[in-house]
């Protein structure tokens, strides 16, 4: 189990509320985004963004933790509140996840592989665009676009790791749905976004790798 260290996860927190003011405002200013009352987003992503680096502190795969933690909160927010995931978002964060993914392999070449990272994000992509053409209902295109970056960074780990975040999204949508329709404030219309899921999974199996890759052994 992964140690918790105390004091790089404040430091983590103080800059994890300042990266929410400027997520907060960044949505508020795209045309597709939404608008958060002050606080939200500081609040939750000083917790994500503490609790992750407290968590992988000392591991190689902290940026990727914190970046996904940041998209976490952005796209989450979004995709909550108007069940969507903007172009302007899922988009440049491709690339800029490719950085990320390309930088941590440069620093700790033993802690992944970006070319088993670019195999499994084409394939995942690609059955995730089948996915949302046989069933546009519940599978959007925003997922789509957001499953490159996401794929990027569990595949660079592994295999392995990128099946299992894909899995732990659907469970605990799956979860979530349950949990909706026993308190009744879901029916069986209620359309449930999966890009907090997906975002979730991915987040878990790269703050948890080892966990991630027993679960499958």
């Amino acid at each position: 189990m992964t140690d918790f260290l105390w004091l790089p996860a404040l430091c983590g927190v103080a800059v994890g509320a300042a990266v929410g003011w400027w997520i907060r405002r960044l949505l508020a200013a795209l045309r597709r985004g939404a608008v958060l009352r002050p606080g939200v987003a500081e609040t939750t992503c000083a917790l994500v963004t503490g609790l992750g680096v407290g968590l992988a502190w000392g591991g190689p795969l902290i940026g990727m933790v914190v970046w996904a933690g940041w998209l976490g909160v952005a796209l989450g927010a979004v995709d909550i509140r108007h069940h969507r995931l903007p172009d302007a978002l899922t988009l440049p964060a491709i690339p800029i996840t490719m950085l990320v993914v390309g930088f941590t392999e440069w620093v700790r070449p033993e802690s992944g592989s970006v070319v088993t990272a670019l195999v499994v994000a084409a394939v995942l992509s690609l059955l995730f665009l089948l996915l949302a053409v046989v069933a546009p209902s519940g599978m959007g295109q925003g997922d789509v676009k957001l499953v490159p970056s996401l794929a990027l960074m569990t595949g660079f780990v592994s295999i392995a790791a990128a099946v299992v975040s894909a899995l732990a999204a659907f469970v605990l949508g799956a979860g979530w749905a349950v949990v909706g329709l026993a308190s009744r404030r879901m029916t069986m219309k209620t359309a449930i976004p999966l890009g907090p899921f997906l975002l979730a999974g991915c987040w878990l199996v790269l703050v948890f790798p080892e966990l991630a890759a027993g679960l499958l052994r």
